[in-house]
């Protein structure tokens, strides 16, 4: 205890030093942190010290607004390109096609090992092509094909994490599968004051692990 209160006593008398010492100080700082205004200090020269209000710094002018953009719906959905079942890759650009008839913007996702010869087959690069025509983001992800199964069905959950030129923080997400094709566009509107919603919610059940059961909803 008395070594943390020499410790601050040496550090306090240390800042009065400075302090004092230096004649050029503007006393503005004080009344900037005593109403909570921040200020950023810049030394010019060894003998000035300009001063900046950040609230100058960093006000937007009367002419200029933040850019806002409307909000979007994005359907998200992936598939592995090492998929013993080619239906789900055959399906992408029907899917697409059906979101979008619905109001959605689709994103695709192909999971898999691109580095490997000649994976990027005829047939997968049709289905491709056909998601390029009807506007659909197509995103790559590399991996090892041994787990591209598994990782197909936990990337979508991770939308959040795509960059601003696809997706924007007030857009909504909604994760689905790639041979899941929506028909009636009224069933995925969302509800008016709700953060999300869970079409066909209690579809799966339920199952026991660890002596603990758990509900499962459709991703």
């Amino acid at each position: 205890m008395k070594t943390t209160f020499v410790v601050l006593c040496i550090i306090l008398c240390i800042f009065t030093f400075v302090l004092y010492s230096n004649t050029t100080l503007n006393w503005k700082i004080f009344d900037s942190l005593l109403l909570n205004k921040p200020v950023i200090i810049t030394e010019n020269s060894t003998e000035n010290i300009t001063l900046y209000n950040t609230d100058d710094l960093f006000k937007i002018p009367a002419d200029q607004k933040i850019p806002t953009y409307p909000n979007r719906r994005f359907a998200i959905f992936a598939c592995s390109i090492h998929s013993n079942v080619q239906s789900y890759t055959f399906y992408t650009p029907i899917t697409a096609a059906s979101w979008k008839r619905a109001g959605y913007e689709t994103i695709v996702v192909f999971v898999g090992d691109f580095t490997l010869p000649n994976v990027l087959t005829p047939r997968l690069n049709l289905s491709r092509n056909y998601l390029k025509h009807v506007g659909a983001n197509i995103i790559d992800i590399q991996c090892n094909a041994s787990y591209a199964v598994k990782l197909s069905q936990l990337v979508r959950l991770f939308a959040g994490f795509l960059p601003d030129s696809i997706v924007h923080d007030d857009d909504d997400i909604l994760t689905g599968d790639s041979d899941l094709i929506p028909l009636k566009p009224k069933e995925y509107l969302p509800t008016n004051g709700a953060d999300g919603f869970i079409f066909n919610a209690f579809c799966c059940g339920s199952f026991k692990r660890r002596g603990r059961t758990y509900r499962m909803f459709p991703s």
